[in-house]
Order: C-alpha cells, then sequence, then structure tokens
C-alpha cells in the first residue's frame, strides 16, 4: 500500500510538472537614458513582485518571467526592441510602457498588432496614444488632457490668469502644448511663456530664468521627472510668487532630495491613481504588504511605483483568467472581459471597443520630507 502511495505521488507530481511552464511578460523602457532614475525601482517591484508570486506556487501552477528591454527612452529603437523581445522570449504580455514618442512610434511600426500582444499599462496621457492603432493597448491612467484640465481647473479657482509652460520638444510636449490650450479657452487664462527644452537636456538654467522674466501666476512644468528635477534645482523661487505644478509621474521624495526641499514645498502634482497608503482600498494594502515583505525591501512607497504594482498587478489577474496556457490572445480577451471589473477593489473598465480602463484624478501637495499631502 505504501509502495503503491508513493507511486501515485509520484504519478502526480509528474502530471503537474509536464502542465507547468514558464509565462513570459515583457517590458521595453529606459532603463538608461533620461528616465533611468524613476525606471530602476520600477524594475525593482517588477522583478519582487513576480518572484513573490512564483514563491507562492505561481499562477495556474505556471511560473512568471519578466523578459526586458533597454531603449533608452529613445523612440527609434522602441518597435525593434519590441519586436525582438515577442519573437525571441514568446512573451504573452507586454507591461508598463515608457513615453509618448517611444508608444507612438510603437503603433505606427504595427508590431502589437502583428503579433497580437497586448500591453497593459503606458506612463504616457498623450491622445496621440489613444487612437487608431492602439487596439492592443490597455491604458490604466487618465489622459494628460485629464491631468492639465484639473491642474487648470485648480489653477482658476486659486485665481491664476497668467500661465508659463515648460514641455519637452517632442510628441510628448506636442500634446501638452494641445491639452494646455484647450485649458486655456476653457478656464480663461492666458499662456505667457512657453519653454521648450530638448529629451535628455540636463542645464535648465536658462529655461527658469525665463519662466521668472514672464512673471507667470501659474507654472506647469510638463516635463519627465528628471527635466523637473534639474528645472527646480536653479529656478529662484525668491524671485517669483508662481504656484507651481508638474505631472503624475513626477515622484515627490525624488523632486525633494534632488532640488532641495525647501525648493519644492508647496508644489502640486496630479495624481492619476489613489493614495499608495490608503488604508480603505485594499489594492493598496496589497501594496503596503509587499513593500514590507523581502520581495519589496528598499522600494519607495509613491504613487509612480503603485502605478507600476497596478499595471502588474493586472496583467498578472490577465495571466490568472486566460487560463493554464495563457497566449497573448487569451491574455487580450481576458483583458476585454474586464467590464465592471474590480481589481482589488479598484475599479477596472475595459471592453471589446474601450481600452480606456481607469479615470482616477487628484492633485496632492509636496510637503515636508517630499511627502504628499492629498
Amino acid at each position: 500500500m505504501f509502495i503503491k502511495s508513493l507511486a501515485a505521488v509520484a504519478a502526480f507530481s509528474a502530471i503537474t510538472l509536464a502542465h507547468a511552464a514558464e509565462v513570459r511578460i515583457g517590458s521595453v523602457f529606459g532603463l538608461t537614458g533620461p528616465t533611468a532614475s524613476t525606471a530602476a525601482e520600477g524594475m525593482a517591484i517588477a522583478n519582487g513582485y513576480l518572484e513573490m508570486i512564483n514563491a507562492k506556487g505561481g499562477i495556474n501552477g505556471n511560473t512568471l518571467k519578466l523578459a526586458v528591454r533597454d531603449d533608452q527612452y529613445d523612440p527609434r529603437k522602441t518597435p525593434a526592441l519590441v519586436d525582438e523581445l515577442i519573437s525571441k522570449e514568446n512573451i504573452v504580455a507586454l507591461v508598463n510602457g515608457l513615453g509618448t514618442a517611444n508608444t507612438a512610434a510603437l503603433m505606427k511600426s504595427g508590431v502589437l498588432t502583428h503579433h497580437r500582444v497586448p500591453l497593459v499599462g503606458v506612463f504616457s496621457g498623450s491622445d496621440i496614444i489613444r487612437g487608431p492603432g492602439s487596439e492592443q493597448i490597455f491604458h490604466t491612467r487618465a489622459s494628460y488632457t485629464d491631468e492639465v484640465m484639473k491642474i487648470s481647473r485648480l489653477a482658476s479657482t486659486l485665481g491664476l490668469k497668467r500661465v508659463a509652460v515648460l514641455f519637452q520638444e517632442d510628441g510628448f510636449g506636442a500634446s501638452i502644448n494641445q491639452a494646455v490650450a484647450k485649458a486655456s479657452e476653457t478656464y480663461g487664462f492666458e499662456v505667457v511663456q512657453k519653454v521648450p527644452y530638448k529629451p535628455g537636456e540636463t542645464d535648465f538654467t536658462a529655461h527658469a530664468a525665463q519662466m521668472v522674466d514672464a512673471r507667470p501666476q501659474a507654472i506647469f512644468l510638463m516635463g519627465v521627472p528628471e527635466a523637473v528635477s534639474r528645472f527646480m534645482k536653479v529656478y529662484d523661487k525668491s524671485r517669483s510668487m508662481a504656484q507651481v505644478y508638474a505631472l503624475s509621474f513626477v515622484p515627490a521624495k525624488q523632486l525633494a532630495d534632488f532640488a532641495g526641499e525647501q525648493r519644492v514645498r508647496g508644489v502640486g502634482i496630479s495624481q492619476v491613481v489613489p493614495n499608495p497608503a490608503s488604508t480603505t482600498l485594499p489594492l493598496a494594502k496589497e501594496f503596503q504588504t509587499f513593500l514590507k515583505s523581502p520581495y519589496g525591501k528598499g522600494i519607495s512607497s509613491n504613487p509612480l511605483n503603485f502605478e507600476v504594482f497596478l499595471n502588474l498587478r493586472l496583467a498578472v489577474e490577465a495571466i490568472r483568467m486566460a487560463g493554464p496556457k495563457p497566449t497573448p490572445e487569451k491574455v487580450t480577451h481576458a483583458l476585454t472581459s474586464m467590464n465592471s471589473f474590480m481589481l482589488a477593489g479598484y475599479p477596472i473598465n475595459f471592453s471589446e471597443s474601450n481600452r480606456r480602463g481607469a479615470h482616477y484624478l487628484d492633485i496632492a501637495v509636496v510637503g515636508a520630507n517630499g511627502r504628499l499631502s492629498y
């Protein structure tokens, strides 16, 4: 009887191993280049979270692995690297895309459509990447237009009518300027200065001086985190009474550490995810539990990292729903079925005709020690 039992266990184990497989998720973004400072923790979250999932038995008996390529935030490199990743790594989904111009180039190449691989979450709110050709992109954040309108509504309520704008000189910046123009008409403010910067630019002394000389009542820093940090480090706050605003992907603590706490206190940052320290939202509680675990050791609790976690959590959930043998098509179908879906208490609304799954918006203010006040 004992020998038969051992044989049965061995047979069961053999069947389990036969069905178990490695399911790969892909990411292509700027690990080096202008976005390197924020990408490092994103990588740590992704690797740590998948390790935690695997330690608990994986998904449907399969282990999960992250396959990554570095496009250096260069849109000329993104399509070929995504194509290589899909072709060589046999991934079932992409997660946490980065960059408006990068994603637009990816759309134009037709790589995602050709391979029918879904991309879950892009750190861009540009409307350019939400039009025709973006059917394989599942957005989990509000658009830049939504963010700019939220900031502009608050500025208007405060009576701020003279606005200066810092923007990146590319597709990202073009979409920002369109959104600001729309907001200007809606809320009746004047854009008194528009200051462009080139991707990767490091000296913002002249940019900051132009802003101060324009005597704005509000400054919209519509740039990537490194650009915003470098601007604030040289911005002469004593010569300007302007209220400063930035977009959601700027980490407050990183901003304070780089530019100096006194320089950045009072900066308003739009938010596209809830407070990551929320004690009422189950998804935020999951995030905090992850950060306190060995898998999340050393990772900061901030909205940007919470968004990385949210996208990973959503991609993994779609893979779970796709069954024990997930394919890109099955994962895509799982995502489109998430209509009125609750991801640990956070509402997601995708469908066959809708790829804008979430529209959360808020504005938080940078306070002491780079902490956000909601």
